[in-house]
């Protein structure tokens, strides 16, 4: 055959066959996957986070995914991400895995205040009666201190989201449950292998998920900041919470930090500092 007389365009047919067997190799295995995925997150959680790379893994493997409100989600899924994590388990029609991700509720509110002060969203410009007929985002910037606009956020938006986190159900087996603080150091992926592993994906696909999961990750030095990424430093809080902001946590949220595995105790609130038993 002539267009394959010399080295070089042998070499190049090889390595194109072995590239088809891979992606069929890909594609075959993942009708191995006999279970559907959930993928529950919260606002500031790593929901973009978790959307680019398991848009990229869905779009590698063939895989469909899904991503908005479960009323609306269709039958034929592969992975659903859930904003909210508001799953409606009876509608599924077949057996499922899940990731549920949280993240320290105080630093969910700082990483909100900040977010919410700029964001595009559609939804922090709507006027709201119940804010004098502000938006969100004209309402938290009415503030001239960013100590009342923490107030503000820990009230109002962040509220909403730190009691779904409390009303989880961290007891279903379906799901592993994984803190965003140790997700975004899982440098080697030994977390994001147990994910996936966990899942149900065979071990063909599996480093092809790693790599997405690398080259989507903070950690890799692939992603700029933006309005979504502002800082990936864990326990903000302790930089911005002063007495009133623990006191007023304490106020609307009592124990959740240690129900969460987030403290031992509540002696982080002391005005003294921070406790021995403080995250570090």
């Amino acid at each position: 055959m002539n267009y394959l007389r010399t080295k070089r365009q042998i070499e190049r047919f090889i390595s194109i066959l072995l590239l088809s067997q891979k992606h069929e190799a890909l594609k075959a295995s993942t009708k191995k996957l006999k279970n559907k995925v959930l993928v529950g997150t919260y606002h500031k959680t790593g929901t973009v986070w978790m959307k680019k790379i398991f848009t990229k893994s869905c779009s590698n493997l063939k895989l469909k995914f899904f991503s908005g409100k479960s009323e609306e989600t269709p039958l034929d899924f592969n992975v659903f991400l859930q904003n909210h994590s508001k799953f409606n388990f009876e509608q599924l029609n077949s057996e499922y895995k899940g990731l549920h991700l949280i993240r320290d509720p105080r630093d969910i509110i700082i990483s909100g205040c900040f977010y919410h002060q700029k964001a595009h969203e559609k939804c922090l410009h709507i006027p709201k009666h119940e804010l004098g007929g502000l938006t969100y985002q004209e309402k938290i910037n009415s503030y001239n201190s960013l100590d009342d606009k923490i107030l503000f956020e820990m009230e109002n938006s962040s509220a909403y989201n730190i009691k779904l986190i409390d009303n989880w159900d961290y007891n279903n087996p379906a799901f592993i449950e994984v803190k965003y603080e140790d997700l975004i150091l899982d440098v080697d992926l030994f977390l994001f292998h147990k994910i996936f592993t966990f899942w149900g994906f065979s071990g063909e696909v599996i480093p092809e998920l790693l790599r997405i999961a690398y080259d989507n990750s903070i950690f890799s030095g692939n992603l700029r900041k933006s309005v979504h990424i502002r800082s990936a430093q864990q326990h903000q809080c302790k930089k911005y919470f002063k007495p009133q902001h623990k006191a007023k946590f304490l106020e609307l949220y009592g124990d959740i930090l240690i129900k969460l595995g987030y403290e031992k105790n509540n002696d982080w609130a002391d005005h003294r500092g921070e406790s021995e038993d403080s995250p570090r």
